[in-house]
């Protein structure tokens, strides 16, 4: 210990015996901490109106507004002038769609808001029954600011409340107007529907006896249609055309087999089952394999899982296909077991759909979803196997049943064409105008039935709804709701649901929220400075030349560790007094800030001891890793996978998670965690430091020399 405090006693000689040595000190001391008030106070609250309100959009509307029972209304109007008493954003009432968009495009306005010239009829298109979408134009200029088209976003939102308000208090007007021409007319809701309701139906009981005897008349007329049919079209034809049936359907008859051959069509269907199991069998065996480990199944989701889902698919595609064709030769047995595999197909590609990159939160319900393809593609596996042990039996049964079918047809239709003869030129003018008078009245009967079975479906609506609203008070409190005032009614009807937001943690500006996350930069960048401008080795010198590793390691140490402690005591209270930022807790604030300090500044020393030039690299690489990926501004969990798995153990993670629990707030334990585990970094940092300061002399001396050598860098 002498030999240490010797060291500590000689450092701070040194120092207080030099000017620009303590200026030079105060500089490593204030600068970091300047760097982290600065950027907390330019984040105070960018947010809130009175910064975005300096953002200036343009708003145009060309709307030519619309009218409806002799209501004017103009949407593009009120959105326009309810947007320019709107602080949230700097809006900016321009007169021409030309000067907007030049302004956008020339970086003057972030974005514009346009309102086409048939927005208003567009919007009341509802009450014609022709509806049409009515649309908002919005141009964002998104190279002028990476942050401003993220709160220009809100416009959106905006608008569409705005557009909403605007639609619904016409909305309340049209209620309104309807009320009071009601109730000029000395309507009563309830006095006009009493009775109704029994009228209804006493139509529906006369309209279904109508529809009967509607109903029976249009079968005779089919039936009889079809008779003149089918004999007009035997009456044109001549024996000539007789004679050539007749040849045809003895050339049809050789030319059909006496049995099937299916061989080729079994074939095929073989093949495509063992295609179809073979592939499934891979999809099983690889989801198996992963359902048990988080990391093989994430590679998986990663790596495989669009291969798999595109396999299914082709395969969903390939036996849809199938059943076609097997529907198509009248193989409907055989088409529906190929149906049964297709749906199961589309189940599994359903559920390969479902499967995410998994984390702890949502492992169990993965393994779930893997369990349930697995079972999927088992049915699957089955069906596929039962088609082909049965296919062979059942599809030469099948086939040798249509041909023998085929041919008796074809002979029993070659014996009934030779039996017709005779004169049948009277006949067939008479046929001719016989089926003309049917068709006439099919005509006339089919409308007839159309009609009355509307007029049913009608009257039966119609008994109910009357029935219904009869001695009802929800009729009466519709009607004395639309004689309320519009604007009222409006205002209910824009705002029905209202929901309360309860923040756990609440921290009042984004200025807070931040400030963890750039005062341990701020504590790194202290350390890193010092580690550059003071030397980490001690100089050999009388009196020190026995002393040992740790002693040299923990005498300049301690001026490292003065300096941090300052550091962590200066940018603390200057947060708390200065910038003024929430802290529920600010002594453990300040606490936390000297421990990360002490483990941010053995870290890099250790680093620099141990490696000198090549540790200040190393510690400016662990910098911007940690800046990149220990979720100070992007929740973790959105970033790539590397940063995702290094976020365990990165040091700056656990030291903004103990001030944020100052900050917003404690939970259980968290905060002794935190700073116990950032004690363990500083631990592994010192062993780190002890044990490699030997082994790397070798390596550091080359470096060195060859720096020299270069005679460029320092």
């Amino acid at each position: 210990m002498r030999t240490i405090f010797d060291i500590i006693k000689n450092d701070f000689k040194r120092l207080t015996s030099s000017v620009v040595a303590l200026v030079i000190l105060m500089g490593i001391i204030v600068v970091p901490c300047l760097f982290a008030w600065i950027n907390i106070l330019s984040n105070d609250d960018p947010f809130k109106p009175a910064s975005t309100g300096n953002i200036p959009v343009a708003v145009y509307s060309e709307d030519e507004g619309a009218e409806m029972m002799g209501l004017s209304i103009n949407v593009g109007e009120i959105v326009t002038d309810t947007l320019g008493s709107n602080d949230m954003i700097g809006w900016d009432i321009v007169g021409s769609k030309k000067k907007a968009l030049r302004g956008v495009s020339s970086g003057r306005y972030y974005a514009a808001v346009i309102v086409p010239e048939d927005f208003s009829s567009d919007i009341m298109s509802f009450t014609s029954g022709d509806m049409e979408h009515p649309e908002i134009l919005f141009y964002e200029n998104q190279k002028t600011n990476a942050i401003a088209p993220k709160i220009t976003g809100k416009i959106r939102e905006v608008l569409e409340e705005q557009v909403d308000a605007a639609f619904i208090n016409t909305i309340g007007q049209y209620i309104t107007k309807a009320a009071t021409a009601a109730e000029a007319a000395g309507l009563d809701p309830q006095d006009a529907f009493s009775g109704l309701g029994d009228t209804m139906r006493d139509l529906d009981a006369d309209l279904a006896n109508s529809v009967v005897m509607v109903q029976a008349a249009a079968g005779l007329s089919d039936a009889a249609g079809d008779l003149l049919k089918a004999s007009d079209e035997l009456m044109d034809s001549s024996g000539d055309t007789l004679a050539l049936g007749e040849q045809l359907l003895e050339s049809a008859e050789d030319k059909v087999p006496e049995k099937a051959d299916t061989s080729s069509i079994s074939k095929v269907i073989h093949e495509t089952v063992a295609l179809l199991t073979k592939n499934l069998t891979k999809i099983s065996d690889d989801l198996t394999e992963v359902s048990s480990d988080m990391g093989k199944y994430n590679r998986f989701i990663q790596d495989d899982l669009e291969l798999h889902k595109k396999v299914v698919g082709d395969m969903k595609a390939a036996v849809d296909k199938i059943v076609k064709r097997l529907n198509a030769m009248g193989l409907t047995g055989l088409a529906s077991r190929f149906s049964r595999v297709s749906d199961r197909l589309e189940k599994i590609l359903d559920r390969l759909n479902r499967l995410e990159t998994a984390d702890a939160s949502n492992w169990a319900l993965m393994q779930a979803y893997m369990d349930e393809i697995l079972g999927d593609i088992d049915s699957a596996q089955k069906s596929l196997k039962k088609i082909d042990a049965d296919v062979d039996k059942k599809l030469d049964r099948k086939l040798n049943a249509a041909v023998k079918d085929a041919r008796k047809a074809i002979s029993q239709t070659r014996g009934a064409l030779s039996g017709i003869y005779g004169d049948m030129d009277l006949l067939a003018d008479s046929l001719d105008q016989s089926e003309q008078a049917l068709q006439s009245l099919k005509g006339g009967l089919d409308g007839t039935l159309t009609t009355l079975e509307s007029l049913r479906s009608g009257s039966r609506n119609l008994a109910d709804l009357f029935d219904s609203l009869s001695d009802s008070d929800l009729l009466k409190d519709v009607y004395h709701l639309m004689q309320n005032d519009a604007e009222v009614i409006a205002a209910n009807m824009a705002t029905p649901i209202k929901m309360e937001t309860e923040e756990i943690y609440p921290i009042r500006n984004f200025g807070s929220v931040m400030a963890p996350f750039y005062t341990v930069i701020a504590q790194w960048i202290g350390a890193m400075f010092a580690a550059v401008m003071i030397h980490v080795q001690v100089r050999r010198r009388e009196g020190l030349e026995g002393a040992k590793l740790h002693q040299l390691f923990f005498g300049r140490y301690r001026l490292f560790m003065m300096i941090g402690l300052s550091q962590a005591i200066l940018v603390s209270l200057g947060e708390l007094l200065y910038v003024g930022i929430q802290c529920v807790h600010p002594l453990m604030f300040i606490l936390a800030a000297c421990i990360n300090s002490l483990v941010f500044t053995v870290i890099v020393y250790s680093l620099v001891f141990a490696l000198e030039n090549i540790g200040l690299a190393v510690g400016v690489i662990l910098m911007v890793l940690q800046v990149a990926g220990a979720g100070g501004t992007f929740p973790v969990e959105v970033l790539p996978p590397a940063f995702r798995a290094a976020f365990p153990f990165m040091p700056f993670r656990y030291a903004m998670n103990a001030m944020r629990e100052c900050i917003g707030g404690t939970y259980g334990h968290t905060y002794v965690k935190c700073l116990g585990t950032l004690l363990l970094f500083g631990l592994g940092a010192i062993a780190f430091g002890l044990l490699l300061h030997k082994p790397m002399r070798g390596i550091i001396e080359k470096v060195e020399k060859s720096k020299e050598e270069s005679d460029v860098m320092l």
